[in-house]
């Protein structure tokens, strides 16, 4: 038992998550990680205010070829899985309640990535990020700010809000003109401010490598006062909800670089 102990202190004393940002600020590289799953107690570790993992052992420390210093988080897409039971993972962080966060990370797809109809990737939330899967905001209080791929990584937000076109039944949409290609580390950046009570003026903005993708000042997040951020959710999976959505093949993506703050990331 006293063996187990010190080994168990001593992993989780390997990982120590990057200073914050500033007060409420938060993030996770994983340089000092061990190159093993990424779950459990080294999970909450780097994420104090985890609400639930849903990764189910298919994130992974891993480092780089090249440079063995430098690790990141590898995530699994197995073949024919569709939804995150069976493709990818996802995890639930509890923010600061605020009207204003960034989200930015690194992700990399890698060779061969099959993108199929498309996928999930993390993003930001209000309402512990139960607005989501057809599930609309009627009430005015969450929402959901995920980002997706589409076929040949072509990149599109995938929102859930109270203002939503009532037609959109599985989220709302637009282009960016932006695809991701396979073995590229790309930067994704994104910001939303909270509209004023009984205003469409929040805001809505998602950064590609430095460069503005989307921009958008006439969001109605929320009603009132309600729908503060207070989720981000590591949200990372194929689908859809049908088999055509599926890989055919197994998949994998990198991500790296985690930082939520109420300031743009330097």
């Amino acid at each position: 038992m006293y063996h187990y102990f010190t080994v168990l202190v001593g992993v989780l004393l390997t990982c120590i998550a990057p200073p914050a940002l500033s007060d409420s600020s938060i993030g996770a590289s994983f340089n000092q990680c061990p190159q093993q799953n990424y779950t459990g107690a080294l999970f909450r570790h780097d994420w104090p205010t985890l609400v639930w993992d849903g990764t189910r052992n298919r994130a992974r420390v891993m480092a780089e070829g090249n440079r063995p210093a430098e690790h990141f988080l590898r995530v699994k897409y197995p073949a024919k899985g569709v939804g995150p039971v069976q493709s990818g993972g996802q995890a639930l962080v509890r923010l600061a309640p605020a009207e204003e966060y960034y989200l930015s990370y690194r992700v990399r797809f890698q060779e061969g990535f099959d993108f199929r109809r498309g996928g999930k990737l993390p993003g930001l939330a209000s309402g512990d990020g139960k607005y989501s899967n057809g599930l609309h905001p009627v009430n005015g209080d969450g929402w959901t700010a995920r980002m997706m791929w589409l076929e040949e990584g072509r990149l599109i937000p995938y929102i859930y809000y109270v203002g939503m076109p009532k037609e959109s039944r599985w989220g709302d949409s637009w282009p960016t003109n932006t695809s991701l290609k396979p073995s590229v580390w790309y930067t994704l950046t994104q910001r939303i401010r909270l509209n004023s009570p009984g205003k469409s003026n929040g805001i809505y903005t998602i950064w590609v490598n430095g460069k503005q993708v989307t921009h958008r000042t006439d969001m109605l997040w929320r009603y009132g006062n309600k729908g503060l951020i207070d989720s981000f959710i590591f949200s990372t999976f194929h689908g859809g909800n049908t088999a055509d959505w599926a890989p055919r093949w197994d998949c994998f993506a990198d991500f790296d670089d985690f930082r939520i703050s109420r300031q743009p990331p330097q």
